[in-house]
């Protein structure tokens, strides 16, 4: 009979809570750009996030579970080995759904708010049930984080200017990024044994004898998602609010391109892999994301103020790193 500790962490690995700071970002930095400073609003937004990551991500587990047990390394996921039944991960998906409602009906009653919010849990349903059945939900799941990013500007205003629709692209391109690229090549050898039909699959990504293989069309679209995230910054540098490409931001400017500069090399890391091996991968995917994460940061930092920033850049890795190490034991590897 399993103890207390060990129940709890199972049901902590099922809610894959070492990304749940990172989801939350999307409101937090969408009612961040439009001027919320209220601590208890942000707080609000952010426990939001966490619920829209656990929403999606326990319903994924719950849709994906028989892949996965096509696959030798995930046969300790909670719901592939058995250790949680697949039955209670419904009710905790209706939970979650509903203390969203009521944190946005008890302190931002707006219809936009709400609007928003069902959109984005729309689009991420919808990739949950059909994402490994219709070839490009991708972009499905990342219209749902376009929306989350709107549902937190929206508790200030919905008089949304040009920014706000740059941080929301931002969220969007990131997320098909990290789904699409990161989770195909990761996923690749169960995905084609399972059958799944996702856009590494067809793009031709494949694992022979221990080997990836991964046609020009691969590597061509995702060095392109990754140059589009790049200008969407330049962009985002550029507006009235911000103006970060000057002389008075030279230090963060170098900051940049140092990070720039890792970013590119954990590209160049996984895309040009010949053995298939997922420990090595995980660990350059959780650089290259977080490296993702502190650009996008630093850029948006002349429009917050220095505690914010800090706020910003340190949390969602500080929560990865820390969920990583009491579910996995192991920093920069989750089993997912």
């Amino acid at each position: 009979m399993r103890s207390i500790k060990d129940t709890i962490l199972e049901y902590l690995r099922l809610l894959r809570l070492q990304t749940g700071a990172a989801t939350a970002s999307a409101p937090l930095v969408g009612g961040l750009i439009m001027g919320q400073r209220y601590i208890n609003s942000l707080v609000v937004l952010f426990i939001l996030g966490i619920f829209y990551h656990i929403f999606g991500f326990v319903l994924n587990e719950y849709m994906d579970i028989e892949i996965d047990k096509k696959s030798s390394d995930l046969k300790d996921k909670p719901l592939v080995s058995g250790t949680i039944n697949k039955n209670k991960v419904l009710l905790i998906v209706i939970l979650c759904t509903l203390c969203s409602y009521s944190l946005i009906i008890f302190f931002h009653n707006s219809i936009y708010t709400i609007s928003f919010f069902t959109i984005s849990l729309i689009f991420g349903g919808l990739y949950d049930f059909y994402g490994k059945k219709i070839i490009g939900l991708d972009f499905a799941l990342a219209g749902g984080f376009f929306f989350l990013c709107l549902t937190g500007a929206s508790t200030i205003s919905t008089d949304f200017n040009v920014l706000v629709y740059l941080v929301c692209l931002i969220y969007f391109f990131q997320i098909v990024f990290n789904n699409a690229v990161e989770g195909g090549i990761k996923d690749a050898e169960h995905d084609l044994i399972g059958g799944a039909k996702t856009l590494a699959t067809f793009m031709g990504v494949n694992v022979i004898q221990g080997k990836i293989k991964m046609k020009k069309s691969f590597v061509v679209f995702s060095f392109s998602l990754r140059i589009i995230f790049l200008l969407l910054l330049i962009f985002i540098g550029l507006q009235p609010k911000i103006m970060l490409w000057s002389d008075e931001h030279i230090l963060e400017i170098i900051i940049l391109l140092l990070l720039i500069i890792i970013l590119f090399t954990t590209l160049f890391g996984f895309l040009k892999s010949i053995r298939f091996d997922r420990s090595r991968l995980k660990k350059l995917f959780s650089i290259h994301e977080m490296t993702s994460f502190f650009i996008f940061i630093i850029v948006l930092s002349p429009l917050l103020d220095i505690w914010i920033t800090i706020f910003l850049l340190l949390i969602p890795g500080l929560w990865y790193l820390t969920f990583n190490v009491i579910l996995y034991g192991k920093l920069l590897e989750p089993r997912v």
